[in-house]
């Protein structure tokens, strides 16, 4: 981390004569008025501090996969969508063909099923009262439903003579939307009746309730699959950086690494969020308050400075080499590309 020189501006401001004498004050003040008018200066502290970043991004994969490339180093400057890591996805990619397959076969199995119970035992399955109340049901959704759809094409032509508001429009497309989904609802109320009734006229329901739950777990699994390849924020097989300002602080994969879902693969410092810690002095920091100004001086190069303010005084003090001292906070207004942590 690099060592910045901080000076603190006082909320108080002295005159040139502070810590004299009084007839020595009352004697330099005398000569200064003669020679020069009263200029104020603002009091000082100064500390030594060390920049560092409030936010690190760490890159973690719960993926299982491997490490094909490493595209940066340590200390790198990155970017958004700069490519990070180039990862093999081939061990999950053949698990998610391997289950759609499976899935794919587990569907077939159950629909030869049904349609053998459907052949043997449900050739009226129509003219059961259950079916024709839900049929009857759908019917009526349905026929509503054009109702409602011939009022909104006679409604959109009123809208554009100006015969009816936009909000009155909007409502009649939102209940026909609405009426679509009754009717979503309806279709699948006919379906579950009739598989209800073949199940229950079939000694195969247990079979078929097996298998569906089976169908049911696969889907699950797959969707899981794909959603941590979707979750781990990769773009096709590259991991990319996501901050707009970083520097790689430690990689801790080389190519050909297998993933850890509980191991960094590596550590980024987000540059847009630099700051100063440092320790003042218990004497000092009744003087000091949350938005004093403070100058930093890099030691690296003295001739530097950028301008912060206090942006946090801790509320505890602490022994740094036998002195107590109370750490402070403070936030960078401009950076540049010199200053890093």
């Amino acid at each position: 981390m690099k060592k910045v020189l901080l000076t603190i501006c006082l909320a108080t401001i002295i005159l040139f004569t502070v810590g004299c004498e009084k007839k020595e004050a009352e004697k330099a003040i005398a000569q200064q008025e003669q020679e020069q008018p009263k200029a104020p200066i603002q009091q000082t502290v100064q500390a030594f501090g060390v920049v560092k970043t409030k936010q690190i991004k760490g890159i973690m994969v719960d993926l299982p996969a491997s490490i094909e490339k490493v595209h940066v180093q340590e200390g790198q400057r990155v970017g958004k969508d700069d490519v990070l890591i180039t990862l093999s996805l081939k061990e999950i990619e053949d698990q998610i063909k391997e289950k759609e397959y499976s899935l794919e076969i587990a569907e077939l199995e159950l629909q030869k099923l049904l349609e053998e119970i459907c052949d043997k035992s449900n050739e009226n399955i129509d003219d059961e009262p259950e079916i024709i109340e839900a049929k009857y049901s759908l019917r009526k959704t349905q026929i509503e439903y054009e109702k409602l759809e011939r009022d909104l094409k006679n409604k959109e032509t009123m809208l554009r003579k100006g015969g009816i508001s936009q909000n009155e429009f909007d409502d009649s497309k939102v209940i026909l939307e609405q009426k679509q989904k009754e009717i979503e609802y309806e279709r699948i109320k006919v379906e579950d009746a009739k598989n209800k009734r073949r199940i229950s006229n079939n000694k195969d329901a247990l079979d078929i309730k097996i298998r569906e739950k089976n169908i049911a777990l696969q889907k699950s699994q797959l969707q899981t699959l794909k959603d941590k390849i979707a979750e781990s924020g990769i773009k096709g097989n590259k991991i990319v950086c996501a901050l707009s300002n970083g520097v790689i602080e430690k990689i801790n994969n080389a190519a050909g690494d297998r993933l850890n879902a509980e191991k960094q693969i590596m550590s980024i410092l987000d540059l847009d969020t630099l700051i100063v810690q440092a320790n003042v002095a218990e004497d000092f920091i009744k003087d000091i308050k949350v938005g004093s100004k403070a100058i930093i001086n890099p030691l690296a190069n003295s001739d530097k400075e950028y301008e912060g303010k206090i942006s946090r005084i801790s509320n505890i003090a602490v022994q740094d080499n036998g002195e107590t001292v109370v750490p402070v906070e403070i936030t960078i207004t401009e950076v540049d590309d010199f200053l890093l942590p």
